[in-house]
């Protein structure tokens, strides 16, 4: 219908690795308390409390035992009109803060709301398009602006590229040069932002889209391949080593 999902997040064992999106994601802390990183900037929020991320906001979720319910709404709900997707350009870009702590009780209704009215089957469009203007108008309003971070865009496009070609060998310099960079500025940029080296950065992102696939019926020897792992053998030991079970296990423990 439009393009918003929701999540319901129980007990996480895992981090998830950093990532980004084009969607406002809202996050409501239902039970516990969860840590995200933003930015390389650990934030926490506790039970009763919510905060959004912002459009192509690089994040990671650490493991936790919260409850959470996660609202993510995509600039797509609002292309039936110009005027929408200006003012939403004109808010959520990285001229304005890489995420907010909600504090207003009525955004966190909202965010409850929303997260209902898309899980009753045949829900009136209407009222799931009223509320979702709703929430992101008041988001909007509690939004501050901030100075643009350098090397942000560079930074989203490395990850890109990665995402796109991780079955094929890739290298530092591989990475700098779709970018049209040194090979220093791109491990710079990485330890500025993710806090840790390109080439474990790919093999974290190769580890978790090969739990992905462990999903299907693809063989571990393809996944391996389909993963960019060298050697199947590699795979399994670096696997193992992350997740403290095979590949095999894992797929029979899912």
């Amino acid at each position: 219908m439009f393009p918003i999902h929701t999540q319901h997040i129980e007990n996480t064992e895992n981090d998830i690795i950093y990532h980004d999106h084009d969607s406002l994601e809202f996050i409501y802390c239902l039970h516990g308390e969860v840590s995200y990183l933003i930015n390389g900037e650990s934030i926490t929020i506790h039970k009763g409390e919510a905060f959004m991320i912002n459009t192509h906001i690089i994040h990671a979720r650490l493991s936790s035992t919260a409850h959470l319910m996660t609202v993510s709404i995509e600039r797509e709900t609002f292309s039936m009109h110009e005027s929408l997707l200006s003012y939403f350009d004109s808010f959520f870009n990285h001229e304005h803060a890489p995420y907010i702590v909600i504090h207003d009780h009525t955004i966190h209704a909202l965010i409850t709301k929303l997260y209902g009215l898309l899980n009753i089957p045949e829900m009136s469009p209407f009222l799931i398009l009223s509320s979702a203007s709703e929430l992101v108008h008041l988001a909007s309003t509690t939004l501050p602006e901030s100075k643009p971070l350098d090397d942000y865009d560079k930074m989203l496009e490395m990850i890109h590229y990665l995402r796109d070609h991780l079955s094929q060998k890739i290298t530092i310099q591989d990475m700098a040069d779709a970018v049209s960079i040194c090979r220093s500025r791109c491990c710079s940029i990485f330890s500025q932002y993710l806090h840790t080296s390109p080439i474990v950065y790919l093999n974290e992102l190769r580890l978790v889209h090969s739990t992905e696939l462990l999903s299907k019926d693809y063989s571990i020897v393809s996944i391996s391949k389909m993963c960019g792992f060298s050697r199947p053998s590699y795979f399994n030991t670096q696997f193992k080593k992350r997740y403290h079970m095979t590949p095999l296990e894992y797929r029979h423990s899912s």
